[in-house]
């Protein structure tokens, strides 16, 4: 893993291994898809792509390489059930902080790559609602669109929050336009509409989203599956990707070898196992999440039946981070039956990819938060929490995806990486290495961010900066 200039994890090279067979159970997998366990006839020809991982970054390659190309082969291998990886463990929100990084991606990369980076984020929650409601899957996975609070109780990260937005008022007006500030003169709306406590000092709200990710994913491949246009496979694990000449590259994996002319890396955390180059840069961290189940109201409704309310006692028309200081918050999302789903990211997070365990400081945050950050909270509200699970983050060595071919291998592609923030990078950065694979690199490379881009380059200023103990500094260029 990385060089922690994060400083959330303990510095260190972890090889992730491969995923866990006992992991921890998400609610998000409470409804499993009839093809979770699915695997299709074991592929005897050559396949044109074969892609580890099922999660939002498998799904998106392999919708955007069949729209590119219909006939195209793909295989699709993952090591336990499909989406079972961070996609199916995460907190189901859709929600930009580009704010919060703005400094410090100034000072990293610049300012219009800044600039390019912030646009990037911001455009994940239009694409990802139009691909949504294009494959017909809004209602099913539950989409619901929001305003995003990002609620402070640290008068040092607010200042510094606002600052950052008044910075991008005059670089990106049009994205800091999205933002809507809400200070101390707003308190009355801030514990009486967004039902925070007094604890809170402020907030900045910003379009968001919240969905079932899991619902999300599987609906997409389901759909593939069941038209036969995908070759899904699985409860297998891939061993080792080994390049044969200029023509294929072999995937060995526990149930057989698959040869294919591409093979994409969409592990995530787990990228640095069989690539072992990139474990230096991209750690493998553990989150914790819980869902709050929904309470009956008392009141009914007209009709005389009963509605739900959230134990927390929020406004269900937002969505939440609650910032307590500086890498130190919560994210949150409310369901429309009144469910809430949240998770802790702080640190001292433990570098692992052990997704079978949860963290105990963590647990002990989640089931109590309510108590000092909402201004209401149903008595004893930790009684209602039904599912405490983990998932496995993967945070960068420069904040930054990995998206392109590999350096130095003909067949090989990685799309990962993201960060700890993968629903706001996974989904078009697959788009954009989908793209590359066909060939389409120059009608695409305009709207990304170059630093997303795996690269010679790249890759020896990230060695720099851990042998420097500081952020690196690329020059972008393809």
């Amino acid at each position: 893993m990385s060089g922690a200039l994060e400083g959330i994890y303990d510095p260190g090279i972890v090889d992730p291994s491969v995923p866990v067979s006992n992991p921890t159970i998400p609610f998000w997998h409470s409804s499993p898809h009839k093809f979770a366990n699915h695997q299709s006839h074991w592929p005897t020809d050559y396949a044109d792509v074969v892609i580890i991982g099922s999660g939002v970054s498998g799904m998106t390659l392999v919708r955007t390489l069949l729209s590119l190309n219909p006939t195209i082969k793909i295989v699709l291998v993952e090591a336990r059930s499909l989406c079972s990886g961070a996609t199916g463990r995460n907190g189901g929100h859709i929600k930009t902080m580009t704010f919060a990084m703005w400094e410090e991606r100034k000072r990293s990369f610049g300012i219009e790559e800044a600039a390019r980076i912030s646009e990037f984020e911001h455009s994940h929650l239009q694409a990802m609602a139009e691909a949504i409601h294009e494959d017909g899957l809004a209602s099913h996975c539950d989409l619901q669109l929001t305003e995003g609070v990002e609620a402070y109780y640290d008068a040092k990260s607010f200042d510094e929050a606002v600052q950052a937005l008044g910075d991008m008022r005059v670089h990106v007006p049009h994205l800091a336009a999205k933002h809507r500030v809400y200070t101390g003169d707003d308190m009355d709306r801030l514990q009486k509409t967004l039902k925070l406590s007094l604890r809170c000092i402020g907030a900045i709200g910003v379009p968001a989203a919240s969905l079932w990710p899991y619902k999300w994913v599987t609906g997409v491949l389901g759909q593939f599956i069941e038209s036969g246009k995908l070759n899904v496979q699985t409860h297998t694990t891939v061993q080792q990707v080994l390049e044969q000449g200029q023509d294929f590259a072999t995937v060995r994996t526990t149930r057989g070898d698959i040869k294919a002319k591409n093979v994409v890396h969409a592990t995530n955390a787990w990228l640095g196992h069989l690539l072992p180059e990139l474990q230096p840069y991209i750690s493998p961290v553990r989150g914790n999440v819980v869902r709050y189940k929904a309470l009956p109201q008392i009141t009914q409704s007209t009709d005389g039946s009963s509605s739900n309310a959230s134990a927390l006692g929020l406004n269900g028309q937002f969505s939440y981070w609650l910032r307590y200081g500086e890498k130190d918050y919560d994210y949150l999302i409310q369901r429309k039956d009144g469910d809430i789903v949240v998770g802790r990211a702080n640190t001292g997070r433990k570098a692992t990819a052990d997704d079978s365990a949860t963290d105990l400081t963590p647990m002990a945050h989640l089931r109590g938060l309510g108590d000092e950050v909402v201004a209401s909270p149903v008595q004893g509200s930790s009684a209602y929490i039904t599912h405490a699970w983990s998932g496995i983050l993967a945070f960068s060595q420069d904040g930054m995806p990995f998206a392109g071919r590999l350096p130095g291998r003909k067949h090989q592609w990685v799309c990962g990486g993201y960060h700890a923030t993968g629903m706001i990078k996974a989904f078009r950065t697959s788009q954009f290495v989908a793209n590359l694979i066909v060939g389409k690199a120059e009608d695409t490379i305009g709207d990304y961010p170059l630093s997303i881009l795996v690269t010679e380059n790249r890759i020896k200023a990230l060695r720099r900066s851990l042998d420097l103990g500081q952020a690196a500094v690329v020059t972008f260029k393809l």
